[in-house]
């Protein structure tokens, strides 16, 4: 199975004690982390590029089965034209360059768009091409524009997938096609049926993909097994990869 899961970022004090030990220095969050949850969506890279120092130090931190979600930069999903017009494709090329630092960790990018970008199948027939051949990508529409089937069909052929926003607290009866799949769970609350029924399709489809689910990481105490990082922390236990 190939689930990984966790939350958006990993720096966040107020996640003492419950999830971070009292007196545990920032520097140490990310290996203590990566001890517990077994992947974690990046939201720095959507602001800026990163050194190659910064992104060999998040590899140093984590284990080898560790996986990142790197959110794509600004400058590739929030400019009036989508890549490659306006020098968008050798943009992405440098963004990409900056994330080879991890390497084998690195497991998926994703590409989360505004509610302004509605559908344009030309613009996004560009974009998927200039994608390089292999790389796991998921797109997160926030336009009801684009969800229609022919959309999530295009986007499975070109080797990526849409990702899930789940906002409501309740579970889908099957994700997305592609190669992978990807879901943000940013309920404020998941009943304890939701999580297991999460869980259930979860396990079912990373049996025969990888899988990277990502909790809500702001505004919900850490300790709270229904929401946010206690969440995903129940998910990993459940799933047997504590």
């Amino acid at each position: 199975m190939s689930l990984h899961v966790g939350t958006s970022g990993w720096a966040y004090r107020e996640w003492k004690p419950a999830f971070y030990p009292e007196g545990l220095p920032q520097d140490r969050f990310l290996t203590q982390y990566s001890g517990v949850l077994t992947a974690c969506e990046i939201n720095a890279t959507f602001y800026r590029l990163q050194s190659e120092a910064t992104v060999a130090r998040w590899a140093e931190a984590t284990p080898p089965d560790f996986r990142f979600a790197a959110k794509a930069h600004r400058r590739l999903t929030h400019t009036r034209a989508l890549p490659p017009a306006e020098g968008g494709d050798a943009f992405l090329e440098r963004f990409l360059d900056s994330l080879a630092g991890l390497g084998s960790r690195l497991g998926a990018v994703l590409l989360q768009f505004p509610p302004s970008r509605r559908r344009d199948d030309q613009a996004l027939e560009g974009l998927l091409g200039c994608l390089p051949p292999g790389l796991p990508v998921a797109l997160e529409f926030r336009d009801d524009s684009w969800d229609e089937p022919e959309v999530r069909e295009r986007i499975a052929a070109a080797g990526g997938t849409v990702c899930v926003s789940e906002t409501a607290g309740e579970v889908l009866p099957s994700l997305p096609p592609g190669p992978l799949g990807y879901v943000r769970l940013r309920a404020e609350r998941y009943s304890d049926e939701a999580r297991r029924g999460w869980l259930e399709l979860l396990e079912r489809e990373a049996a025969e993909r990888p899988v990277y689910a990502f909790a809500k990481h702001e505004g919900i105490p850490a300790g709270d097994p229904y929401a946010g990082v206690g969440l995903a922390q129940w998910l990993v236990e459940e799933a047997g990869w504590a």
